[in-house]
C-alpha cells in the first residue's frame, strides 16, 4: 500500500518538535571553554541574545524564587568584550563598550571591578586610572555621571586572565550579592532566618500573653491591685480618730 497516506503518530512529532527545540537551543550557543580548573567561559552565537540582561534575568529570578537551580556553579558574570590584556587595548575596548550607555544626559553611577588571574604584567591602579575616564567621558558628560563604590548603578567589570581581558557592564552588583551564587544563597537563608527567629519570638510572646489572661482569670484577688496610701487615708478619715499621747 500507499505507506504515505498513513496517519502521523501524534507522540513521534511531539519528540520531533522536541528534538528541533533543542538542537535550536545548542546552536544559538558555542562549545564550553575551559580556561582553568575552576572557570569556564561560554560564548553566545546568537547575537539577538544580550549577556547583560540575560544574566541579569537569571540571578534576578534566582533572587526572587530563592530556588538555587545549579548545584556547582559559584559565580555567573557576563562578558560583552574581550581584547588583549594591555592598559592600551582595555582603554580602547572599554570606550566602545560604554560610549552607548554612558555617553548620554541621563544620571548614573558607576564602580570600576578589576581582577587579574595568572598575569603580573598590569596592575589594579593603572586600570582604574585608564577605564575611569572613559566612562566619565568628556566635559560634556562628566556631570552626568557620578562614582558609587557603595551600590553603584553599574559595575564595570574588567577581568584579566593570563594574557586577555574580559570586560563587561553588570546592574544590580549590590542587589545581586555582585553575582555570586553562594553568597545570593546565604543572604535569603539570613533573611529566612531571621524571619523564623521574629516568628518564633512572636510566638512566645503571644504565648505568655495568654498564659496571663488564664491565670488572671483563675483568682480574682490576683486581679485586686493595691491602693495608693493616699487613697487608703483619704477611707480612713471617717472612721473614728485613734487616740494619741499628748
Amino acid at each position: 500500500g500507499n505507506h504515505g497516506n498513513q496517519p502521523k503518530d501524534p507522540a513521534g512529532d511531539v519528540s520531533d518538535e522536541i528534538a528541533a527545540e533543542i538542537a535550536q537551543l545548542k546552536r544559538r550557543v558555542f562549545d564550553i571553554m575551559t580556561l582553568s580548573n575552576n572557570m569556564m567561559f561560554l560564548a553566545l552565537r546568537d547575537e539577538a541574545l544580550d549577556p547583560t540582561e540575560l544574566v541579569h534575568r537569571l540571578l534576578t529570578d534566582l533572587r526572587e524564587s530563592k530556588q538555587r537551580r545549579t548545584r556547582f556553579t559559584q559565580k555567573i558574570q557576563p562578558v560583552l568584550h574581550t581584547c588583549y590584556a594591555s592598559v592600551e587595548e582595555i582603554t580602547k575596548t572599554a570606550r566602545v563598550m560604554l560610549e552607548g550607555v554612558f555617553h548620554n544626559k541621563t544620571p548614573k553611577t558607576f564602580s570600576i571591578v578589576y581582577k587579574s588571574r595568572n598575569n603580573s604584567s598590569l596592575k589594579r591602579d593603572d586600570e582604574i586610572k585608564a577605564v575611569a575616564p572613559v566612562a566619565t567621558g568628556n566635559e560634556e558628560w562628566s556631570e552626568w555621571v557620578k562614582v558609587n563604590l557603595d551600590n553603584p548603578e553599574w559595575a564595570v567589570t574588567v577581568d584579566v586572565f593570563q594574557g586577555v581581558a574580559f570586560l563587561g557592564l553588570l546592574r544590580d552588583f549590590i542587589l545581586l550579592a555582585k553575582y555570586n551564587i553562594d553568597n545570593l544563597t546565604a543572604e535569603w537563608k539570613k533573611e529566612e532566618e531571621e524571619e523564623e527567629g521574629a516568628g518564633e519570638k512572636q510566638k512566645t510572646e503571644n504565648k505568655k500573653e495568654e498564659d496571663g489572661e488564664k491565670n488572671g482569670g483563675e483568682s480574682t484577688e490576683n486581679n485586686i491591685a493595691p491602693e495608693p496610701e493616699e487613697k487608703a487615708a483619704e477611707k480612713d478619715s471617717s472612721a473614728e480618730p485613734v487616740p494619741t499621747e499628748s
